[in-house]
């Protein structure tokens, strides 16, 4: 089965392509096309909040998830919220020592 031919990649050659215009138009501005070097893209985006942090995920039955939904609704807090004090809870448990 062949690959599917990219979306990116096809705008990327198009835009390297200088559109030419009929001799009879001459004053319709052209816009030159857009180098890799102007824009500057982004290496990722964390929120300020996240940042310097690691994430965690946990497979949850539906059941259970549609709990701790409702108690983050019933607190007025976020499931991340619920789930950092349910595990700095674990840690204290544990013996091992909360940085967060």
């Amino acid at each position: 089965m062949s690959k599917r031919p990219s979306l990116a990649e096809t705008m990327r050659q198009v835009a390297a392509v200088a559109p030419t215009l009929p001799p009879s138009v001459p004053d319709v501005p052209r816009l030159a096309p857009i180098s890799e070097s102007v824009v500057a893209r982004p290496q990722g985006f964390y929120a300020a909040t996240r940042a310097g942090k690691k994430k965690v995920t946990a497979a949850l039955d539906p059941a259970t998830h549609k709990q701790l939904k409702s108690l983050a609704v019933e607190r007025e807090t976020t499931t991340e919220a619920l789930m950092a004090e349910a595990i700095r809870d674990l840690l204290a448990k544990y013996a091992k020592p909360s940085r967060a």
